[in-house]
């Protein structure tokens, strides 16, 4: 999965560097799909089409909680990526439909590390990874609200599989329980609309 990821970076960088040359319009903006999941976004090509590039997220949390005689450490990292082509259609002034495909990848890690100090001061090491490549469909509307300035929303049914390795090892004892996940699903995220503020700059076609 990491040279996937290696792969799927390189190819988003080659043609954002092709298309330098022959960029009309450009944008660059935030997205989210609730209050807690932000993202930013660059768009690179014509009033046409585009080619778009997103970082939906990148998070990180590490936290310790107390219980009576229990210690429990959590960490969690992740970050997410989509790359991909936009095609645009006026409807009526100051109203756009978009449509097009993204190519996407997102990669979470967590780690708990439960201390039982009752008992010989044991820990309990759980770790986790997870892979995600997928495939999404864009389909929304742009409202233009000045001329530069832009309020988007899009729905993005989508295609992802799913891979990932966990392993479990307790203080007492060499033996440590791997195990690993995989599968495939399909249809709307949980959070299905994306909302996008873009500044659009650049020569108009």
């Amino acid at each position: 999965m990491k040279k996937s990821f290696l792969i799927l970076t390189a190819l988003s960088m080659s043609f954002f560097l092709t298309t330098q040359g022959q960029s009309r319009q450009r944008e660059i903006g935030l997205v989210f799909n609730n209050l807690d999941n932000f993202g930013l976004t660059f768009r690179t090509g014509t009033e046409k089409a585009l080619w778009r590039f997103t970082t939906l997220y990148l998070s990180g949390n590490n936290t310790t909680q107390n219980a009576d005689s229990i210690e429990t450490k959590y960490t969690t990292t992740g970050f997410g990526l989509k790359f991909g082509r936009e095609y645009r259609t006026t409807i009526i002034r100051n109203l756009e439909f978009r449509y097009g495909l993204d190519l996407s990848f997102s990669y979470s890690y967590s780690k708990s590390d439960n201390n039982d100090k009752s008992v010989s001061n044991q820990d309990i090491i759980q770790k986790s990874n997870t892979y995600h490549p997928g495939i999404n469909l864009v389909l929304g509307f742009n409202y233009i609200i000045l001329e530069k300035l832009v309020i988007g929303a899009e729905v993005m049914p989508s295609i992802s599989y799913t891979t990932g390795t966990g392993s479990v090892k307790a203080s007492n004892n060499n033996n440590e329980t791997k195990s690993k996940s995989s599968g495939f699903s399909y249809g709307f995220s949980n959070s299905p609309v994306l909302i996008s503020v873009i500044y659009r700059f650049g020569k108009k076609k």
